[in-house]
Formats: structure tokens, sequence, C-alpha cells
């Protein structure tokens, strides 16, 4: 406990300060439970989160299909499939930094090629928790979320920022 007058950390529970003995017992501290209450958001299910219906290509797509998909479709990310196995990703940062260029065929290229591969994905069941820990970690703003294998939706850190914005004081 951090005496407000000379900053001395005490142990916590003391009555008066170790180092300028000043009166600790009513100082407004929160109290636990009720610092958690309200926080129960963060451990809402990704399922509840609007998400966006992936957009999905093949691996020996051209990136130019891709880049096509993400305008028509606003998307943010395309998923790239192998079969039905979700291969990779790509963002707009992938296509800007992997492949445009003056004299680039968007064409001539496929999306397995400027794919991220092996994206970190997550389930429906899992929290709003594990989708921030997972952006903040990797670096990355899209999540593919898997069901039985299946891409289901993909979350962004938009959707995700937009669903625990208004608890956030």
């Amino acid at each position: 406990m951090i005496c407000p007058e000379c900053r001395h950390d005490n142990i916590e529970g003391v009555d008066h300060c170790e180092n300028c003995g000043h009166d600790l017992r009513n100082l407004d501290l929160p109290d636990a439970a009720a610092a958690q209450r309200g926080r129960e958001f963060i451990y809402e299910r990704l399922a509840d989160v609007p998400a966006k219906t992936p957009v999905k290509v093949q691996t020996p797509d051209p990136v130019g299909l891709a880049v096509r998909l993400m305008q028509t479709q606003e998307a943010e990310c395309v998923l790239v499939m192998n079969g039905a196995r979700l291969a990779g990703i790509i963002t707009a940062w992938d296509i800007l930094h992997k492949v445009a260029g003056s004299n680039e065929d968007l064409n001539a290229v496929t999306c397995g090629q400027v794919m991220t591969a092996d994206p970190v994905f997550l389930r429906d069941d899992d929290d709003i928790a594990v989708a921030v820990n997972k952006m903040a970690v990797g670096g990355f703003r899209h999540i593919p979320l898997l069901q039985g294998g299946t891409p289901t939706a993909v979350v962004s850190i938009s959707d995700v920022f937009a669903r625990i914005s208004p608890h956030l004081v």
C-alpha cells in the first residue's frame, strides 16, 4: 500500500505508514470484487462479436483475383484455401509489400506465393481476451475463426474494439 503523503510502499493492511506515520485506515481503496464487476465482456465468446464472412480463394488462384474480391466485397483480407483446408491469409499489406509494383502482373503471381502461410486461427467458442492476446503478441489485425476445421468468419481488431469500447472507461 503506497502512502499518499510520502509515497512509501507499506505492507498491505497496515494502519499507519511505516515511514511517516500517516493514518492509512481511511483510504478509499477500490474493492477488488467491485473492480472486476463489469469486466465480464472480455470473456464473451468470439461467436458473439459481429464478424465478417470470410472471402476465400484457392492457392493456385492469381493474386489479381484476391485483389478484385477484396475490392468488390470490401474485405480487409482473403483466406487462402488448399481445397477445404485453410492454408494462409492475404492482407493488403501482403499485396503492397510482396507483389505490388509498376511492372508486376498480379495475374502472374499465385495467392499461394503471396499468402502468409499457416495463419493463427481461433474458434467461435474462444473468448475476446484470447483474441486480443493473440493479436497483440502476433502483431496482426485479422484472425480466422474455424469451426470443425472450416473457416466461418474473420474477426478483425476493429470488430473486437467495437465490441469492447463501450465497456472501457
